[in-house]
């Protein structure tokens, strides 16, 4: 088509466009086809600005490494400087002891004596690092069953980066991992029961401020290091022999027979147990045991696989 006719086609189908009077049957059809033209263009310049503006997740976004224990350790610049603060004494006290930041810790409570224990792992075993007084907690001894009854927990807990809270109302705070294995299957319910800052405790245990920061430190310290989670044991009272006894009438001295096991087992080896639950009870196994059954029962597969290969042939 010629240039000058192109030109007055197209000046025809502007003057149709913007016209004000009203279009003829035969110009209908051609003002309709220019809107629907003008309004296609104008999606799809849309759809280009939203793909440009919201482009889809590279390949390398999605190959990327997972996130490390560091990128998974929340902090912010107020637990930052509040562990700044704690460092200097903290780590004064562990070189008297030839101890370190950074070394894995492990957390043992006593409800009765209002103490909690804070371990180091330290040339092979645990040590003991030092024992910090609870400034208070909910309750009385026993177990914690139900949300609201304001009691604090007693059992075999474990602690993780995620469930650090630098963000704590109460100073500083991480979460024990309250109900665990055992507590849901005897249907105890309850969630959000922290070691804290502070001195008022509503079924959690407040440490005082200053103690909770040198506590955080530790664990912290322990999770940049490389510990994937610590362990927090929480008895009503040292579970030996003689306060088992002296005990031996409570409705609760069944539950703390199976916690005593557990005691025992750290007692004697300064490990802390492997810990599985059945039925709601605890079953304890030293790392040693465990992997002597492990061995055995692998010997035990080799010897059956070298006899069927025997048998065919």
């Amino acid at each position: 088509m010629p240039r000058r006719k192109q030109k007055k086609m197209l000046l025809r189908k502007l003057e149709i466009l913007f016209s004000t009077r009203r279009p003829v049957d035969g110009e209908r059809n051609l003002t309709m086809c220019i809107m629907i033209r003008c309004l296609t263009r104008y999606t799809v310049l849309a759809l280009c600005a939203a793909w440009t503006a919201f482009p889809l997740p590279s390949t390398a976004a999605a190959t990327a490494a997972p996130l490390t224990q560091q990128d998974a350790l929340p902090t912010t610049p107020k637990a930052d400087r509040l562990m700044t603060q704690a460092e200097p004494r903290v780590k004064k006290e562990l070189a008297r002891k030839g101890m370190r930041l950074g070394q894995p810790v492990f957390m043992r409570i006593f409800k009765l004596s209002k103490q909690l224990e804070l371990w180091l792992y330290n040339r092979g075993k645990f040590r003991l690092f030092k024992t910090y007084p609870i400034c208070s907690y909910s309750g009385y001894v026993g177990p914690k069953l139900a949300e609201g009854d304001w009691q604090s927990p007693e059992g075999f807990y474990t602690v993780s980066a995620e469930q650090m809270n630098p963000k704590s109302r109460f100073h500083l705070s991480f979460n024990i991992g309250y109900p665990n294995r055992s507590d849901v299957e005897r249907s105890c319910t309850g969630s959000a029961i922290m070691v804290h800052g502070n001195c008022i405790s509503q079924g959690c245990f407040a440490m005082g401020n200053e103690q909770i920061e040198e506590i955080y430190l530790l664990a912290y310290q322990a999770f940049l290091h490389g510990q994937e989670q610590f362990n927090i044991h929480i008895f009503p009272f040292p579970m030996t022999r003689d306060n088992l006894v002296k005990y031996r009438y409570s409705p609760w001295y069944d539950f703390w027979s199976n916690l005593a096991a557990g005691y025992n087992a750290f007692e004697q080896t300064r490990q802390v147990p492997i810990i599985s639950t059945a039925g709601g009870r605890y079953v304890f196994e030293d790392e040693k045991k465990q992997w002597i059954r492990k061995r055995w029962v692998l010997i035990q597969k080799e010897k059956s696989l070298q006899e069927k290969q025997h048998q065919r042939r």
